[in-house]
Order: structure tokens, then sequence, then C-alpha cells
């Protein structure tokens, strides 16, 4: 056997190993779609809340988000709102000011969303602390529908679910959405089970008492604090009826941008907590949940990119070989593949269009959605490793426009 063979091997086995134990992962989610926590909700829980919006040269959407803000169905009396801007040099601080029901904080210097949380975190006043971006257009009910969950004892934070506005869409618009549909219903099961640490940072709602900023230099703000919600023994849920809504940026290269910087904060958030990994000290979520996600983000894109480059240099030396194993590999990879789809596929919504009826382009647009993930991991676990962390983002210009939603 040539010995460019072995890490050929090596690779591909890791490789499956790896993607097949995701995708196990998954199946098994499916029992848990449709099945409730045992939760003491109560819809007439109705605390005190501080509703905090970070921002930075948001002056385009600020006076919209904070007419939107006003008008949620929540008692006034019962809600503390707080603009905390990070020097913004548009004026964004001033718009915010003009608003007698706001509390305005100025920051004199940018050191990041996570500075300006630690920072707010001390002045909010709510028995429940709710933080929402700028961008973001909350639906008038999403308070009613998530706090009812914190009502219990055992839950410490919710998010909710991100509905995005595309008047105009296109391919890669519509692989976007097909690839939030399948992170839903993931994140719906693991909820279920009691555990879910992806959260949208658009809405986030914690209690007071488990509320903890993260870490000045995380990138995923929203994934950090839920994880250390996790840690202190509580629940965290997806609440799909906690609706609110966003552009998804125009440009190729700007929803590119923003997988990549969403990726390195995953990456981040997933090794800082590695201690998790198969601790029963956390339950099914350092048994089960952390383990298959921190294999999916964090393992699987470098495994994929070592078979990329050794699959590459060994068809130069072994073609025939190098093929075969390929294609064996991808074989069994693809039929387990195909298995866990057809039992999550049942749960995604059906095509309103006959001509993406088609079960197989449905596969193939979620395969395209699976590869930009892990692309988008990998490329920004590197600039991690390389540059260290973009906790100081620049926003994506063309994802800031005004939101029309019924």
């Amino acid at each position: 056997m040539n010995t460019i063979l072995i890490p050929l091997l090596l690779s591909l086995t890791i490789t499956t190993i790896t993607s097949i134990y995701f995708l196990r992962y998954c199946k098994k989610l499916t029992k848990h779609i449709t099945t409730d926590l045992n939760l003491n909700t109560d819809t007439s829980y109705q605390p005190t809340i501080s509703i905090i919006i970070p921002t930075y040269n948001e002056a385009l959407v600020i006076e919209d988000k904070i007419n939107n803000t006003l008008s949620l169905n929540y008692p006034p009396e019962k809600t503390e709102i707080i603009v905390i801007d990070s020097a913004s040099i548009d004026g964004t601080a001033d718009i915010a000011q003009r608003f007698d029901q706001i509390k305005t904080i100025r920051q004199n210097e940018r050191r990041g969303k996570s500075a300006a949380l630690a920072e707010v975190f001390k002045v909010a006043t709510g028995e429940i602390v709710v933080i929402t971006d700028a961008d973001a257009i909350l639906d008038k009910d999403v308070l009613n529908n998530a706090l009812p969950y914190l009502a219990d004892k055992t839950v410490g934070a919710v998010t909710g679910k991100q509905v995005l506005i595309n008047p105009n869409e296109n391919v890669s618009q519509k692989s976007e959405q097909t690839y939030r549909e399948f992170f839903d219903l993931i994140r719906t099961a693991e909820s279920n089970i009691g555990y879910t640490m992806i959260f949208n940072g658009p809405f986030m709602a914690f209690k007071q008492e488990v509320l903890e900023a993260p870490s000045e230099n995380s990138v995923a703000d929203d994934t950090e604090m839920a994880i250390k919600v996790i840690e202190k023994g509580y629940h965290t849920l997806y609440v799909p009826q906690a609706l609110f809504y966003e552009n998804i940026p125009v440009s190729n290269r700007s929803r590119i941008k923003q997988k990549e910087r969403r990726a390195q904060g995953l990456v981040q958030s997933f090794w800082r907590h590695r201690g998790i990994l198969f601790n029963k000290r956390y339950g099914k979520f350092g048994t089960t949940i952390f383990p298959a996600e921190f294999a999916v983000h964090l393992v699987l894109p470098f495994a994929l990119f070592a078979s990329v480059i050794v699959t590459a240099i060994s068809l130069f030396m072994e073609p025939a070989n190098t093929l075969i194993l390929t294609l064996v590999y991808f074989a069994v990879t693809a039929a387990y593949a195909a298995s866990a789809y057809s039992e999550i596929g049942k749960f995604l919504s059906e095509p309103t269009d006959a001509k993406e009826s088609s079960h197989i382009k449905s596969i193939v647009i979620t395969f395209r959605s699976f590869l930009q993930l892990q692309l988008a991991l990998l490329t920004g676990a590197l600039k991690l490793i390389l540059f260290g962390s973009t906790h100081k983002w620049e926003q994506i210009s063309d994802a800031r426009t005004k939101i029309e939603h019924e």
C-alpha cells in the first residue's frame, strides 16, 4: 500500500465518523420535536423587564427600533428600555435621547458588544433582562409568548425565532431559509430535552439572577451567555412562537461575511467551554447535546479540510485507489445522510412551488447550506487562531434597511 493512502484513510475515516455521529444525533432529535418539556408555564406571568438595545452607528434603524419596542404588548409601567451606545459617530445616541421613555447610556470608547452588555447589566433593574439588536423588529406579542416559560423556576433563559424578510428571493436566500428551517427543528428538539445553547441574539430573555456578561472578547455573546446559564444548572429554551424579523444581507459577500463572523463566535464559545464535553455533571447537555454540536462545529470543518487536501494529493499518486476509497466513504455518508434527512424532512414545511417539490432538490439545497456552514466555520476558526477575535466587528450595511412585515 502506498504510504499516501494511510493519511487518506485516516482523514476520510474521521470525517465519515464525525458526520455520521452528528447525523445520528439529528435522527435521535426527531423523537423530541413533538414532545414537550414538562414545565410549569404561566401565561399570566408579567415580571418587570429591562429591554436592552446595544448600538453602534445604527442611525438608519434606531428610530424604527425604538418605536417597535415601545409598541410591544406589555405593561409600560413594568418595562424599562435602555439603549447603550458604543461611541457611535452617526448620531445614534442623539436619536435615542429624543425619546423620553428611553434611558440612553453613551460609552466614550468602543470596546464591542460584550463590553457594552457588561456595563448595562450593572444598571438594569428588571426581573427579566431582554436583549435585542437594533436591526431586528420584534413581534408585538414576543414577550407574552416568551415570558411564560421563564415562570418555571428551572428555566433561566429563552430565545426566539428569526423570520427572514426577503422581498426578492434568490437561490442563496432560499438556501439560507432552508438552513434556518433545519436549524429551528434542531433547536426545538434540544429545547424539548431542556437545553439549547445556540441562541438568536436579536431576541433573548434572561432571569436577572442567572444573568452573566460574556467575556469581553466574545464574538457570539448570545451563545456564550446561554452556556453560562446552563452551567448554573438552568434550562435554556428556544421558543418558536417568540418571533422577530430581520433582513438577510443582499449581497453574497455580505452573507458570507455574516456567516463567517457568526461561525468564528461559535468556534470560540465551544472551545472555551470544552470542559463540558461528555461531562455527566451537566446531564444530557454534557453527554449528548454539547458533544454533537461540538463535533459538527469544531471537529468536522477541520476533518473535511484535511480530507480535501489529502485526497487532492493522493489523486496524483494513487488515482485509482484514491477514487475508489473516496467514493466508498462518500457513499456510506450519503446513505446515512439520506436516511437522516428522510426522518427530519417529515417536519420541514412543504414547498409551495411545484418546481421545488422534488425531494432530491431539497436535499441538494440543504447539503449546499451545510457545506457553506462548514466553510464559514473553518475560515472563522483559522482567522480566530491567526488574528484573534473580531468582537468589535463592523455592521453589515446592506442588512440595515427598513423592515416591513404584517
